[in-house]
């Protein structure tokens, strides 16, 4: 499964703007050169023109951490960095000294190397990490914060990545079935560091606003168990989740139950056969009944949430199918590009994508329940398409693509040998 969040950044590089304001961050089409410094010199980067009031309160009370243990106060950050949970502590990675010296930066109004990703979504006129985490921290004092960490307000662990599903578009370094499909060891079960991470969190315990629950599949991770026991009841709390899992017997399930400030990110793309066969391991019949369980969530606990769906070759010819589904179950869709791999990237396939992929937003709109959201999205589609249609009708990332495919039905996913052609015949030129 994508990291959801961090696709959803690269998305909003791609648009572009020439002036931007945010928060009081004033950039004009900056172009960031990163001068020969001494190591962790600040600042770390200078515009070429004109940047001022770039503050975030993320490094004084964010909290994430990947799969690997690396610690970082945003999602956005350079995980490589600030350090890593198996050979230091929290507490001394999140007060260390290059974490004053970004402090001392972020205090000042100016960027720090560890910020390059905000950075660089600010100046394509994108929104960022930043502004979520000044937005969640209103009253944010500058001048006072100091140059030592807070708090966590905003919380992403993310434990390991246990899944139970090979989904086409995913891998090894995402999927625990990836990686033993392939025969990559995984290292299963609580990391060393997990307690200290739950009692750390404990200590802060009225100051977490959001936490966010990701894989892997987080409906499998046991550590989110005692997670949830140590945040506030009325915490917001973001899933995403491939819906594949029994939620009756599923303890997290069965605590976010209980809750009634949890926003459901359902990540599939199409339905049917054509989805068991794109999340390799999935159950449509599972995915329709677990929905309706979270339906139930969202009338009586007042949760929220919908389908989050990757635009990508398996369903540009598919859009009717999926958008019948969430009208028919009253599900809203929320639509994202996809960049990698580049081969499962429709916009960059041949003509004859182009054309089967123009043919079905066509029919889409026919329908006559596109949002102005969605009207928006398959519009700058059209336009792209419309760019392809002089290229050759099966291109070099068409036949990547079939490579692709052959590779799966052959070597991963044997039963499904044959399937792809059966179920997108209008691709099959694709299959030379």
């Amino acid at each position: 499964m994508w990291d959801c969040v961090a696709q959803l950044l690269v998305w909003l590089l791609q648009k572009i703007a020439i002036t931007h304001k945010m928060n009081g961050a004033i950039l004009d089409f900056a172009v960031l050169q990163k001068p020969r410094q001494q190591k962790h010199s600040s600042p770390k980067y200078t515009c070429k023109y004109r940047m001022s009031n770039f503050f975030c309160a993320a490094p004084w009370r964010g909290l994430h951490i990947n799969p690997q243990g690396d610690v970082k106060t945003c999602c956005a950050g350079n995980p490589n960095m600030l350090g890593n949970l198996n050979t230091q502590t929290i507490e001394q990675i999140l007060n260390s000294d290059l974490m004053t010296e970004i402090r001392t930066s972020l205090a000042n109004g100016e960027p720090h190397e560890y910020c390059s990703n905000c950075v660089k979504a600010e100046r394509f006129g994108a929104d960022s990490e930043r502004r979520w985490h000044n937005n969640v921290n209103p009253n944010f004092d500058y001048a006072t914060a100091g140059d030592q960490y807070h708090y966590p307000v905003i919380v992403d662990v993310r434990w390991n990545t246990t899944c139970n599903l090979s989904c086409n578009y995913c891998g090894e370094t995402c999927s625990s079935k990836w990686a033993s499909l392939k025969g990559i060891p995984f290292k299963s079960g609580a990391r060393p560091y997990y307690d200290s991470v739950c009692d750390f969190i404990e200590q802060h315990y009225e100051h977490i606003h959001e936490v966010a629950l990701v894989g892997g599949e987080p409906l499998l991770l046991p550590e989110n168990n005692r997670l949830l026991d140590v945040i506030p009841t009325d915490a917001i709390i973001t899933l995403i989740t491939n819906l594949n899992v029994d939620l009756d017997s599923n303890k997290i399930f069965q605590k976010l139950s209980t809750r009634s400030n949890v926003g459901w990110s359902m990540s599939f793309d199409n339905i049917g056969e054509q989805v068991e066969y794109v999340r390799y391991g999935a159950s449509w019949d599972l995915i329709k009944e677990n929905l309706s369980k979270i339906k139930h969530l969202m009338t009586t606990q007042g949760h929220w949430g919908g389908i989050h769906a990757v635009y990508n070759i398996y369903n540009a010819t598919r859009i009717c199918e999926l958008r019948q589904f969430a009208e028919e179950t009253g599900t809203t869709v929320l639509w994202q590009n996809l960049f990698q791999p580049e081969y499962l990237d429709p916009f960059l396939h041949g003509a004859g994508v182009a054309k089967e992929a123009i043919a079905e937003i066509e029919r889409f709109y026919k329908m006559n329940i596109a949002t102005p959201a969605e009207r928006q999205f398959f519009d700058n589609a059209l336009t792209t398409y419309c760019g392809r249609l002089s290229v050759d009708k099966v291109s070099k990332i068409d036949v990547d693509f079939w490579k692709h495919i052959q590779k799966n039905e052959t070597l991963y996913h044997p039963d499904k040998a044959g399937e792809f052609q059966r179920l997108w015949p209008e691709l099959a030129f694709l299959c030379k």
